[in-house]
């Protein structure tokens, strides 16, 4: 073996024994860094050189190993400076601290009572909410029958507004309305209730009182005639009652006009019956 090579293999073992003595002087600080956080001490270059048996020069000699002691060195002034020192607590600090909490005490129990309070009213108003909603309901229901009742109303007004002709015979009975189609009489409504008002054999009598009058003399409102004969209950005359005496025969709108010279509205029976008999006469002749 040469000498450069024993050279080299000699500087190949120092590199290797200072590498070593190295990461053996790394441990040792970084345990005495551990062992500093442990106990609480107090962490700077000085402590830590001191505890890990190193001089302050080789902390600054490694940049990572620099660094992590002034972070760790910073964190704890920070902290220490954040916390407070609390003073002793004393009987007259105690009695104090006591007395305030009692008040704060009353304090929260009044609000609770103020809570409490006005917890009950908001009830009491939501229960009156709640029942005028359901009278609001009720009142709703009550119009919408009301006005369903109304428009049904309406509805029967307006179809009993205009009746057809054929709904007369619903009153009327068949018989008469054929009487009355045999002598050309329309009904109107001033007829159409005396009918309803009198009975079936009034108005047929009287409608046979009519005819009788219709042979014998010239009526010239056919309606209105008919018309006061069923309101007087007119009647055609028995042949009994008839008489051959001769009289003067009156004109027929003095008959059955509303003259002030007869002092009423229609004419008795004896009087009709007198009239008919003169027209008998003079038809006979």
């Amino acid at each position: 073996m040469n000498k450069e090579s024993i050279r080299a293999a000699r500087i190949k073992t120092l590199t290797e024994t200072q590498l070593i003595r190295k990461q053996e002087t790394l441990q040792k600080v970084y345990t005495a860094i551990e062992r500093l956080q442990k106990n609480g001490a107090k962490i700077n270059f000085q402590t830590i050189a001191k505890e890990a048996n190193v001089s302050v020069p080789y902390l600054y000699k490694y940049p990572e190993l620099k660094a992590h002691i002034a972070q760790l060195r910073n964190q704890q002034s920070s902290m220490s400076s954040s916390t407070t020192v609390q003073p002793p607590v004393t009987a007259k600090t105690h009695s104090q601290i006591v007395e305030r909490l009692k008040k704060r005490i009353h304090e929260l129990e009044a609000d609770m009572s103020e809570i409490k309070r006005k917890n009950e009213a908001l009830a009491g108003q939501v229960y009156r909410v709640h029942s005028l909603q359901e009278q609001v309901e009720r009142q709703r229901d009550i119009i919408e029958t009301l006005e369903n009742r109304l428009k049904s109303a309406n509805q029967q007004v307006s179809e009993s507004k205009v009746i057809p002709l054929n709904k007369k015979s619903v009153v009327i009975s068949e018989r008469i309305l054929g009487e009355l189609n045999q002598i050309g009489i329309e009904l109107n409504s001033n007829l159409t209730n005396l009918i309803k008002a009198a009975t079936e054999s009034e108005i047929l009598a009287a409608i046979e009182y009519y005819k009788y009058e219709q042979e014998r003399i010239d009526i010239e409102n056919p309606g209105g005639w008919l018309a006061r004969a069923i309101k007087g209950r007119w009647k055609k005359p028995d042949k009994s009652q008839q008489t051959s005496e001769p009289a003067k025969v009156p004109k027929q709108s003095e008959i059955f006009s509303s003259s002030t010279q007869v002092g009423r509205e229609f004419v008795s029976l004896e009087e009709l019956t007198n009239i008919s008999t003169i027209f008998g006469d003079k038809s006979d002749d």
